[in-house]
């Protein structure tokens, strides 16, 4: 049987109570989904069984692993890929604010190996974004294994127009 853990999401679960208003902790989608993998997991008591060489982790929800940061103008996001190259990474932003992360690790031998942690393969993680991003005005450096974009606000765009409506 195949085991699934979304090891993010418990992160997710921690500061969706600690802030319930960024924006980047909105989608219930992403934790219905982790509350029904993590549910699953803890009612299959044989992973808890040896040996372990023949369960493995999904984490392809939550890798690569990553850091958000905010102040106010600017959006940065600190991707973990170490023993990736940069030229098997590619980022893209669509029109829909959805930045994505995709590329791939090449396997290495698992001669005589009794256990693997690290990922290995392709992969692909995405965010969607908040509305008062600046699209032209993206950095991205890919640096000692962390990647990291970095992304402007438009100012414009975060002002919010409050009408005052009278009552009748």
């Amino acid at each position: 049987m195949k085991n699934k853990l979304i090891l993010s999401g418990l992160a997710l679960v921690l500061v969706t109570s600690l802030n319930a208003t960024s924006s980047f902790l909105n989608n219930d989608n992403q934790y219905k989904q982790f509350r029904k993998e993590i549910t699953n997991f803890l009612n299959d008591n044989s992973f808890f069984t040896f040996p372990y060489k023949q369960y493995r982790i999904n984490i392809s929800n939550t890798y690569p692993k990553m850091d958000i940061f905010e102040n106010k103008k600017q959006y940065i996001f600190k991707f973990e890929l170490a023993g990736i190259n940069k030229k098997d990474i590619k980022v893209t932003l669509t029109d829909q604010n959805v930045l994505t992360i995709t590329g791939s690790k090449k396997s290495i031998s698992k001669k005589d190996m009794i256990r693997q942690e690290q990922y290995y393969g392709t992969f692909s993680r995405s965010i969607s974004l908040p509305d008062d991003i600046n699209s032209n005005k993206i950095n991205i450096k890919y640096n000692n294994g962390i990647l990291k974009v970095t992304i402007n606000k438009d100012i414009k765009k975060n002002k919010k127009n409050i009408k005052v409506l009278s009552i009748h």
